[in-house]
């Protein structure tokens, strides 16, 4: 007699986490560097130097093919299309496993990453090839500060052309190479982890900043902001959370018979 085996999933999802954070300290390191990039880049500081040095730097020294090859890495930071991939994973091991807990995890990263929107609209910047049409000149120092009291120039950009600070990709590299790694990362090997945690972070900064799409200070500060976010997904026990049992209809078929109501 021939048995027919179908595999079945177990019930409930585990995210996957090599090591859990333990303190709290590069959080607040994270933090501290962020309140300071955001105080240096309100008054111009050295930092606001080194912001516009490395624009024209990279503007000078950008060959055509180069520039093309790293406007299409830097699509690796576009927050619809990982997101997107993000979901749709999510998604399904919500299907294979019977729960709605990876899709809540989903939910709220989006959130936060929604946060960072707000960033951008309560530290005004303008974007470094600030007012086009090429080949310039384009913003100085003093247009280039968060909160830059003149802004006569903007004309038709309008409020598009305030969104620099923090950068979104950087912070979108960050987060949802991380969130597909606490989806599947049981199933991968070590070095494929490290490369969706890595490479795309490393690519997204340096092709953002390099093509003058954010100032240095913008990266840094999507660095910052990207890291934290991470650490809280990583500390929430996605497992183990307490969901009202409206949203996990399935757990009173799991959920042992007590004593006192047994037959």
């Amino acid at each position: 007699m021939t048995v027919n085996r179908q595999r079945i999933d177990p019930p409930g999802w585990e995210p996957f986490a090599a090591k859990r954070p333990g303190s709290w300290w590069l959080e607040i390191v994270m933090f501290a560097a962020l309140a300071v990039c955001t105080v240096m880049a309100s008054f111009h500081t050295p930092l606001i130097d080194l912001d516009i040095w490395v624009r024209d730097f990279s503007d000078a020294h950008r060959p055509p093919w180069f520039d093309t090859l790293l406007v299409y890495t830097n699509k690796l930071g576009q927050g619809g299309i990982i997101s997107a991939i993000a979901l749709g994973l999510a998604a399904l091991l919500a299907f294979r496993r019977h729960t709605v807990r990876p899709v809540l995890a989903f939910l709220v990263l989006y959130g936060m990453a929604g946060f960072v929107l707000l960033l951008k609209l309560f530290f005004p910047r303008v974007y470094p090839h600030f007012p086009r049409p090429d080949p310039g000149p384009y913003a100085d120092a003093a247009q280039s500060l968060i909160y830059a009291a003149d802004r006569s120039d903007l004309g038709a950009l309008g409020e598009s052309a305030v969104g620099a600070y923090p950068s979104g990709h950087v912070v979108n590299a960050i987060i949802w190479y991380g969130f597909v790694v606490l989806l599947v990362g049981a199933a991968l090997t070590a070095w494929q982890r490290r490369v969706l945690l890595f490479v795309p972070v490393v690519v997204v900064a340096f092709s953002t900043t390099y093509l003058g799409y954010h100032w240095l200070t913008d990266s840094l500060a999507g660095l910052f902001i990207g890291v934290v976010i991470m650490r809280i997904m990583r500390r929430i026990p996605w497992a183990t959370v307490a969901l009202p049992l409206w949203l996990e209809p399935e757990r009173r078929y799991r959920e042992p018979v007590s004593a006192a109501t047994a037959p």
